[in-house]
């Protein structure tokens, strides 16, 4: 099945170190997954280029989060679906991998905002029971508007300090190339960017640092990207700027093949 017909739809591109999933919930697993391949090492810096922040702590709150391994076990903690302290879902996957120390550092590119990103007090006092302070300690990141202000910060050495000695993961969704809007009469609509600033940005991404794994995210929703025709739309212009060709893509179990 296609990811239209199919809600758990997920491929890898093994030689290209290229996760693509229909929903963001996942990408917590496939950061599992690289590091037990050698990909990544523990306490990667994460990309994470996204309409949303997806920044929810209680994704380190999910029973048996810090016990799970290999596909299974952490397949059965997660749902296509808003999170809670009893699931990852796709709001809070990025502080799932963060507890289970795949990923340290978190870059976060989205037009988004949100006040206690950073605020480590905060989170050690939610996550009192479930985190040890000193491991909330270690969190580190920046938050930036957009790929430009990315690219600035580059080009100015502001991002030595997030990736120097550090694997890198881009973790994208293609909802990042949609904007809301309203129609004529009053409701809330989803407008895909101009085609050329898609490539640009996509273009930019790419050849920005030289990625240690890759995941992408459809978000295909109306309310995220602006529906299915928008998401097959973005996902034909990165698969011809990541030079990607989709029937190629594998089920993420030949990961564990061989292990």
């Amino acid at each position: 099945m296609t990811w239209r017909e199919d809600d758990n739809w997920k491929v890898v591109f093994p030689e290209q170190k290229i996760f693509l999933m229909k929903h963001h919930n996942w990408a917590f697993v496939a950061w599992d997954l690289a590091r037990d391949r050698g990909w990544i090492q523990d306490n990667a810096t994460l990309f994470h280029v996204d309409q949303h922040l997806d920044a929810a702590i209680d994704g380190a709150m999910v029973p048996g989060m810090l016990q799970a391994k290999g596909l299974k076990e952490l397949s059965s903690l997660t749902e296509s679906k808003l999170g809670n302290e009893t699931i990852v879902g796709i709001d809070n996957f990025i502080w799932a991998g963060f507890a289970r120390e795949t990923i340290q550092t978190i870059v976060y590119v989205s037009p988004e905002h949100q006040d206690c990103l950073f605020d480590l007090e905060h989170h050690a006092q939610y996550l009192k029971e479930h985190l040890p302070k000193k491991r909330i300690e270690k969190l580190r990141g920046i938050r930036l508007d957009s790929v430009e202000m990315l690219e600035f910060a580059k080009e100015n050495n502001l991002m030595n300090s997030y990736t120097e000695g550090h694997s890198l993961i881009l973790d994208l969704d293609l909802d990042f190339f949609a904007f809301q809007s309203e129609t004529e009469s009053g409701h809330t609509c989803y407008i895909l960017k101009d085609t050329e600033e898609i490539r640009r940005d996509l273009r930019s991404l790419r050849t920005m640092y030289s990625w240690d794994t890759i995941t992408v995210a459809l978000s295909p929703q109306d309310w995220y990207i602006g529906g299915p025709d928008n998401a097959e739309y973005v996902l034909k212009l990165f698969l011809e700027e990541f030079q990607v060709d989709l029937t190629q893509g594998r089920d993420w179990s030949v990961l564990e093949e061989k292990l």
